[in-house]
């Protein structure tokens, strides 16, 4: 901690002592026809001082006076050097040429190759060499800006321009955002302190900007960044580089002494996972000078059509060649919202080979100090290494001077008033939120189709539903969700509120209390929403949720005792109530004959499932995830993708004579599970295994036995693990089990190489699992397509008795 308090107390001195004693370097960089170079390099000679030019080519370098040689280069152009003698701020204007490279009359042949050929194979025999650079720290400014080109008038009723605050052509900057960081790499280990942060609109927001996203490595075998979804691209350098590239000497030219190689590099086949554009060699070294490259629509990007990135290195003490600076242009279309936008970062002041501390890398990726968004204009002004584009400059101030109304009661009572209008369509689909901005809470009223409902043992019925959320500063919040329920057919009403306190966000630490009575899923783990199960029993008279009634009251705790080591304890008292069909009403006569009974280990009669009786449980679970990467934010602790599996002990006792209690059961259970592990080009997988048994099962009633998530509906919830076609109810146990699912996602691997098909930019699903206790076992695999939030599976299930089920499953959802 002492680190991190003296590394922003010398950010800040050093920051303010420079700016006391420095001139500035100002200008722009054109081509030719005195078009903007956007983010041209700019670096003094011989020195650890850069920065690079803006999206309208101004850039601006503050420095001590003196003569320096300063350096202007991008990617396509032939480099300039500029001698400077800086006495007072200088103005200093530069014009680009195209580069023009030379190149030796080459005859290719059958049997002599391109010269290029010869240079990626240099390049790929030193790859693991040069992709280990040594350990460096560095400082690192990056900059995001998001637009919007175009958008629909409206969206559900609302108005669009209205909502994300636009002009009159429906176009502005919906995100903008810099950061100012330290950067620290020790392969394959990086960590990053961010120490400002800046965001249009939100004085208190933290940048969404991260140097560590920045990080793209072309000397790894495939690139892999979370703007890419599910993908991984090959580089142009990786091992295998020539099963995916064709390569074309453009030509040499000298830059500062070197002699560079300028290689046009393109896919040998349509709809790989690969880039297309140049990159540039220093001649005989083996090394990246800089690339400028690019995806398209054709590469199965999704969400965006075409992304850019340039990547400029250069020479560190004469030693090293590590990245100056990159940029990652984008643009697309999307339900006819037309956007474009960019990231870039620019790295300076490397210190290569410094010494960490012990553990310094070890689960913390990111830390961003409480203090990045106290820092004025006025410092950001001096500090910003890359100046503002005149938009940027007016969105600052039009977002400051928004701001700025809402210190006032009036403007924030008519900004809530605006945004608590009743709205009907959007209540139906998405419900309605009530702010209280002075308060700093909102309700929350769940929408219309999560309110009506049907089912067979109610009949038609209102569930009642708002969650309230007051925030106490960054750490703390309650959440107070109360339920009012009432059926018509069983005359019943059930209410009940849940409530939750999140002490710390930093350790994950709550409590939470439920207390009431309500009807519940006579299968804890979830079967169909009333929402579904209502539209099945009336159309189908397919009446799968069954249902009991609880009086209860619960208690649970959860902290995070170690870094990945999470523990939650619960403790639960209620008086259980079987409950029988009371409305049997469908659509359709026929169907109303398929109506079965609320007993579902015999549907065909209306015999309780189980007595009434009361319990009283207590639960504990421990899960450990090795190595669990985090970042750290003033406002709680968000776990990155973790790279090994997770392992949770779960036991639960059923304790007799407390509370009248006649349960009395030891279960115990241990899980072992891992998402979306990266497979490279071939996809990813995810797994899940879990065992357990009924240590002690001398009296327990069916809520309290082992449940299975099951589904059998055609509309299914693909959250791994489900089973696919399992029966909600029928392998519910009392005794031991084993449970495991396997699915992996090929990314579209295969279906990139059907002509037509793909441009659908489908992903292959290929998946099972089983299921095994003494009663029966059961299996099922399936085999499916995906396409961002909507999927098809068809699949087969079995069991011990060669019963066949083999069907559909069909989801969507936002």
């Amino acid at each position: 901690m002492l680190r991190f308090f003296v590394l922003v107390l010398v950010f800040v001195c050093a920051s303010n002592a420079f700016c006391q004693d420095v001139k500035d370097i100002y200008g722009s960089v054109t081509d030719d026809t005195n078009t903007p170079v956007s983010f041209a390099s700019v670096f003094v000679k011989d020195m650890n001082v850069s920065t690079m030019a803006n999206e309208n080519g101004y850039f601006k370098l503050s420095i001590k006076p003196g003569t320096y040689t300063l350096v202007f280069r991008f990617v396509g152009y032939k480099s300039v050097e500029r001698q400077i003698e800086l006495i007072e701020s200088t103005r200093e204007d530069v014009i680009l040429s195209k580069d023009s490279y030379t190149l030796d009359e080459v005859h290719i042949t059958e049997k002599k190759e391109d010269p290029a050929n010869a240079v990626i194979r240099n390049i790929i025999s030193k790859r693991k060499y040069l992709r280990s650079t040594p350990s460096y720290e560095c400082d690192v400014y990056t900059k995001g800006v998001q637009k919007l080109m175009d958008a629909p008038k409206r969206i559900l009723g609302e108005n669009v321009g209205k909502t994300l605050k636009l002009d009159s052509n429906r176009r502005g900057i919906l995100y903008q955002s810099e950061t100012q960081s330290k950067l620290f790499f020790r392969y394959p280990e990086r960590k990053e302190i961010m120490l400002a942060s800046k965001v249009a609109g939100d004085n208190q927001g933290f940048s969404f900007n991260r140097a560590l996203d920045l990080q793209i490595n072309f000397y790894d075998n495939t690139i892999k960044w979370a703007a890419f979804g599910n993908l991984q691209f090959v580089s142009p350098v990786a091992d295998n580089a020539f099963q995916y590239y064709s390569y074309q000497l453009m030509g040499t030219i000298i830059e500062n002494g070197l002699e560079i190689e300028k290689i046009k590099v393109s896919p040998l086949k349509k709809y790989a996972p690969t880039f297309s554009g140049f990159i540039y060699v220093i001649k005989g070294d083996g090394r990246l000078y800089s690339v400028d490259l690019y995806l398209t629509d054709e590469s199965r990007i999704n969400f965006v059509d075409t992304m850019h990135i340039s990547q400029h290195y250069r020479e560190v003490q004469k030693t090293h060649w590590l990245p100056s600076d990159i940029t990652i242009r984008f643009k697309g279309k999307v339900l006819g919202f037309e956007f474009a936008g960019y990231y870039t970062g620019l790295y300076s002041n490397y210190r290569p080979n410094p010494v960490f501390p012990e553990n310094f890398f070890r689960d913390e990726i990111l830390r961003i100090e409480p203090s990045v968004n106290t820092f004025d204009d006025g410092w950001w002004d001096e500090s910003r290494p890359v100046p503002l584009t005149k938009e940027e400059e007016q969105n600052y101030s039009d977002k400051k001077d928004v701001l700025k109304r809402t210190e006032s009661k009036a403007y924030r009572d008519s900004l809530q008033r605006e945004a608590n209008k009743f709205k009907p369509v959007r209540y139906a689909l998405v419900g309605q939120r009530i702010e209280n901005i002075e308060n700093n809470s909102y309700w929350f009223i769940y929408p219309l189709h999560n309110t009506v409902f049907y089912n067979t043992v109610e009949g038609w019925g209102a569930r009642l539903r708002a969650r309230h959320v007051k925030r106490y500063g960054f750490k703390r919040s309650l959440e107070i969700e109360p339920n009012l329920r009432y059926g018509t057919s069983s005359k019943t009403t059930n209410a009940n509120v849940e409530v939750t306190y999140r002490v710390d966000t930093l350790h994950h630490a709550s409590f939470s209390f439920r207390g009431g009575s309500d009807f519940l899923d006579l299968n804890s783990r979830g079967t169909v929403n009333l929402f579904y199960n209502t539209l099945t029993t009336l159309f189908e008279g397919k009446n799968y949720l069954k249902l009991y009634r609880s009086n209860f009251a619960a208690f649970s705790a959860q902290r995070e005792i170690l870094d990945g080591l999470m523990l939650n304890v619960g403790t639960e008292v209620s008086r259980r109530i079987p409950m029988r069909n009371s409305s049997f009403s469908s659509i359709f006569d026929r169907t109303a004959k398929m109506i079965t009974s609320n007993n579902p280990l015999d549907p065909a009669t209306e015999e309780d499932v189980f007595p009434i009786n009361n319990a009283f449980s207590i639960e504990a679970k421990l899960s450990y995830t090795y190595g669990q990467k985090y970042t750290t934010r003033p406002d709680g602790k968000i776990y990155e993708p973790a790279r090994y599996p997770t392992l949770m002990v779960n036991y639960r006792k059923g304790i007799p004579g407390a509370f009248n209690s006649a349960v009395n059961y030891d279960f115990f259970a241990i899980d072992l599970f891992q998402d979306k592990i990266s497979a490279g080009l071939w996809g990813y997988s995810s797994f899940y295994i879990s065992a357990g048994k009924f240590l002690n099962s001398k009296s327990l009633f069916y809520p309290d036995m082992r449940h299975f998530t099951g589904n059998q509906t055609a509309i299914y919830n693909p959250l791994f693990p489900n089973f696919h076609f399992l029966d909600f109810y029928a392998y519910t146990t009392n005794d031991r089990y084993i449970e495991a699912h396997y699915e992996h996602n090929f990314a579209g691997k295969f279906l990139s190489k059907v002509p037509l098909i793909r441009k659908l930019k489908l992903e292959e699903i290929v998946g099972g699992a089983v299921l095994a206790q003494p009663v029966t076992n059961y299996q099922e695999a399936y085999i499916g397509l995906q396409r961002l939030v909507f999927r098809i599976d068809y699949g087969l299930s079995w069991t011990p008795d060669k019963k066949v089920y083999q069907a559909f499953r069909f989801f969507y959802g936002f």
